[in-house]
């Protein structure tokens, strides 16, 4: 059993086809920064305090530090020929996890990969219904093999 979740989407509302600036992603220049805070925005609303960075993969959101439940969602541009990042298609992938925070031995932090919560997932879910995209299994995403 997985941890994670993946859904996928069509959409024309987010960018997929501009120049995008140098800067973005370490200079991979990856599509997703509209989608990413626009699910950041969206998830704050439903009640998941969230905000997005760029990493050098592509745009990640997450849970505002010290809340809970604790989660990220990589954010990727389907495009047709498989590569994510490059103009093409209208259609998104979100990769979503859910982490803890122990401590070890009573003293070390710690944080473990759990379940993603349904109510995160379906969050999520609402987000990309609420722009009249259809929410999909992604079954050939990240960790397939």
């Amino acid at each position: 059993m997985t941890l994670s979740a993946k859904i996928c989407f069509k959409s024309e509302k987010f960018d997929y086809q501009s120049e995008l600036p140098d800067e973005y992603n370490a200079g991979n220049r990856f599509y997703g920064k509209d989608l990413a805070e626009f699910l950041a925005t969206r998830l704050t609303e439903l009640g998941f305090a969230a905000d997005y960075l760029d990493e050098d993969w592509g745009w990640l959101v997450s849970s505002v530090k010290g809340t809970s439940p604790e989660f990220e969602v990589a954010v990727y541009n389907l495009a047709e020929h498989g590569e994510g990042g490059k103009p093409g298609v209208g259609e998104w992938g979100l990769w979503i996890h859910s982490y803890e925070r122990t401590k070890l031995l009573g003293l070390l932090p710690r944080r473990t990969k759990v379940q993603v919560p349904a109510q995160v997932l379906e969050a999520a879910r609402a987000a990309v219904e609420s722009i009249g995209a259809q929410a999909q299994p992604w079954r050939k995403g990240p960790g397939d093999a």
